[in-house]
Order: C-alpha cells, then sequence, then structure tokens
C-alpha cells in the first residue's frame, strides 16, 4: 500500500476548502443580491425615498412617536435618513393627485413627532399616493396651521362639540375611541 504524499494530500485539502468557500460566498452574494432587489422594489411599490429607513410602521407594528409637550401620538408609515435630515413618509391608498389637506396636516403632525423624537429639524415630508410622491414643505406656515388645528381639536373636545364627521361603520369598529365616543356605529 502506498502511502499518500502529505503535500498532495493538504494541496487537496486545502482545494476542496477553497471551493467550500467560493460555493459560501456566491450563494451569500445571490441571497444579498435578491435582498436587495425586493427592497428596491418595494421602494418602487411604495414611493420611499432613498436613503436609510431608520423606521418602518408598514412592514412590521412599530412603536408609537409620542409628543408630551405637543400632547399628541402617531406611527408615520417610515422614517428615512437622507444625509443627516429624517424624513417621515406617509404612503396612502386613494390616487389624488395632489396631497389632501388633512394628510398634509397628518404628515405634518408627524414631521413634529420626527424632531421632537430623534431631536432635529425636519425639513419636509413626503406623501406617496400609489407610488407618486408629494413632498410637502414643513414650513413655518404649516406648523403654524397645525398647531391651530390641535387647538380647534382640543377645544371641540373639552366644550363636547366634538361630533362624528361620516357613516362608515367600518371607521368606528377600528377606531381608538369607540368605547367612549357615544355616536359610534357599531
Amino acid at each position: 500500500m502506498k502511502i499518500p504524499d502529505p503535500d498532495a494530500l493538504a494541496a487537496q485539502v486545502q482545494l476542496v476548502a477553497a471551493s467550500v468557500l467560493l460555493l459560501a460566498s456566491l450563494l451569500l452574494a445571490a441571497a444579498s443580491w435578491r435582498r436587495s432587489r425586493r427592497a428596491r422594489g418595494l421602494r418602487k411599490r411604495f414611493g420611499i425615498p432613498e436613503g436609510q429607513v431608520v423606521y418602518s410602521d408598514l412592514d412590521r407594528p412599530a412603536h408609537s412617536l409620542f409628543s408630551s409637550r405637543h400632547g399628541i401620538a402617531g406611527k408615520p408609515d417610515y422614517i428615512v435618513r437622507d444625509g443627516r435630515q429624517m424624513i417621515p413618509v406617509e404612503v396612502k391608498s386613494s390616487q389624488a393627485r395632489q396631497p389632501h389637506r388633512s394628510h398634509m396636516l397628518q404628515l405634518a403632525a408627524y414631521c413634529l413627532l420626527v424632531e421632537e423624537n430623534y431631536h432635529t429639524r425636519v425639513p419636509y415630508g413626503i406623501l406617496v399616493y400609489q407610488g407618486r410622491q408629494h413632498q410637502v414643505h414643513f414650513d413655518d406656515s404649516l406648523r403654524r396651521d397645525l398647531h391651530q388645528h390641535l387647538e380647534g381639536m382640543r377645544a371641540r373636545l373639552r366644550d363636547g362639540s366634538a361630533r362624528r364627521n361620516h357613516e362608515q361603520k367600518g371607521r368606528c369598529a377600528h377606531c381608538r375611541f369607540r368605547e367612549v365616543c357615544g355616536q359610534a356605529l357599531t
């Protein structure tokens, strides 16, 4: 019986190990490429801008952002870090050509929440309708409008003049205030 050459055996072991490592690297590269392609597809589908997604409430439940200073809470669909800026993104199911005023105020509230929770000034937010992005500048005018709207809501709650403004049982069924409303349809 011939004893194998130790150098030849070592070379064969190294060749097998290198082949296994190469195969593992190719599999990891393919998985990374698929994940990247899927992420690009989701970004395109939901109109998410470029940048690092630091918060998401669409693909998994996220924590609410709170502002004790302003007495509000909310969960934007996404928060994207674009350089040093934090941009809230809200994806809507309607097919609006231009942002609805109520959606702009909702986005403004998210801008305020992001500012307070991430300690940074938010220059704008993004509303997405059917994959089309609309940049909404969070300027002094929109800030004032939001604060006036919030104060009006608080006043209606205090004086009891807040009324249900729809006839949709589905909205009532999923409303957080259904138990205390007194006007719920369900």
